[in-house]
């Protein structure tokens, strides 16, 4: 069958029956599966029993509400080895079930113990709401040893809109810079922009916030979401993140920008983009020292406690140290400019730069003093700002 349409009354010689799967298939088109509220699970307190209170959930279109406290039993625990078991909330499609129940789903006892695995397939599905670690040799269960699912989407998450939709929502919902506030959806929208697939449209949006970089990525490792609240009356406010999905486990914000839309002038188009700084990246080095990234650009480099011994070194009527360098965590933008201040510990003791900063990562400087005194110690503190990128 290539067309597929329902729901419709029968007429006499045309009769119109449906399955529950077909009302099923239906409501999965607004709602993705997880709980609706409660279903917390929790020890009843000396035994092997948890209470799973009262709640709602939905599974491929299926409803399933507990309306009061619900006691599970755990098999006893095994005398050498751990296991964990789910409580899980399964739908069983199967024509002799047909149910949806709160169950245990118990594990496996072992040296190296692991969640058992959820069922998934065209005729059971079922939801984790808790882990329940059975320690070895124990008969009773307490609250440390239940850890709350409810909220881990891959196994379980609260009810929202589906995936196919959010999916739709990152594509074909795409919007220009120049798309007026009045097109969007009325109050908020979002989408997503994938820097690799939608090359094009992302280099747009990034030219008219002014971006002429990608961060020191390619541009296909760039991503940007999108988030507007926005009236009919041509009013708006629209923030774009900009960041890195290319490496999942070094997640970073490269940028974020905002600006509005308001009838308050004849020009009723976007206003100007403002960057909303943000703490990038923090580097630091084992000598104490550390450097902060801002998403502008700026760069803010500290260093403290240093202790220099000895302002010996005459020239004419000063005192001075031999020359120091500090090497910055994080080197600057070669050639950009990099403002230091430097002060000192002690009477009569000054510091000062004593080269440029070229190479974006050496600071040389000396301390001064109007008196010798090799022997007394002088702590430092060196601020330096400029850009990274």
């Amino acid at each position: 069958m290539v067309e597929v349409y329902r729901f419709f009354n029968s007429t006499e010689g045309d009769e119109r029956l449906y399955e529950a799967d077909d009302f099923g298939q239906f409501f999965q088109n607004f709602l993705s599966n997880g709980f609706f509220m409660g279903l917390g699970v929790s020890p009843e307190g000396g035994n092997m029993d948890v209470i799973v209170s009262e709640g709602s959930a939905f599974i491929e279109g299926y409803d399933y509400a507990n309306t009061d406290d619900l006691t599970l039993t755990h098999d006893s625990a095994d005398a050498q080895y751990d296991r964990i078991d789910r409580i899980v909330i399964r739908l069983d499609r199967r024509q002799e079930e047909r149910t949806i129940h709160a169950a245990i789903l118990k594990g496996t006892a072992e040296g190296d113990v692991e969640a058992p695995e959820l069922t998934r397939d065209d005729y059971i599905w079922e939801l984790s709401i808790a882990q329940v670690l059975i320690e070895a040799g124990k008969s009773f269960i307490e609250d440390s040893q239940i850890t709350d699912e409810r909220g881990d989407r891959d196994v379980c998450g609260r009810v929202e809109r589906p995936a196919k939709i959010n999916d739709q929502v990152h594509s074909v919902d795409i919007k220009r810079p120049t798309t007026r506030a009045y097109q969007y959806h009325h109050e908020a929208s979002a989408f997503y922009i994938h820097g690799d697939n939608q090359s094009e449209i992302f280099q747009e949006w990034l030219d008219s916030i002014g971006i002429d970089h990608y961060y020191g990525r390619d541009l296909s490792d760039l991503r940007m979401y999108v988030e507007t609240y926005a009236s009919q009356t041509d009013t708006g406010i629209q923030t774009v993140t900009i960041f890195d999905w290319a490496h999942q486990q070094n997640y970073q914000i490269y940028g974020k920008f905002n600006r509005a839309s308001n009838r308050l002038g004849a020009d009723l188009t976007w206003g100007s983009w403002h960057e909303e700084v943000l703490e990038a990246e923090r580097v630091e080095s084992s000598a104490g020292s550390y450097c902060i990234r801002y998403t502008n650009g700026q760069q803010v480099c500290y260093h403290s406690g240093r202790s220099i011994t000895g302002v010996s070194n005459s020239v004419g009527a000063l005192y001075r140290t031999q020359a120091q360098n500090w090497v910055v965590p994080s080197p600057f933008l070669e050639g950009s400019g990099v403002y230091v201040s430097i002060t000192t510990t002690g009477n009569n003791r000054w510091a000062a730069v004593t080269g440029g900063t070229s190479d974006g990562e050496t600071i040389p400087y000396r301390v001064f003093s109007a008196e010798s005194d090799p022997s007394v110690n002088t702590d430092i503190r060196i601020k330096a700002e400029g850009r990274w990128r």
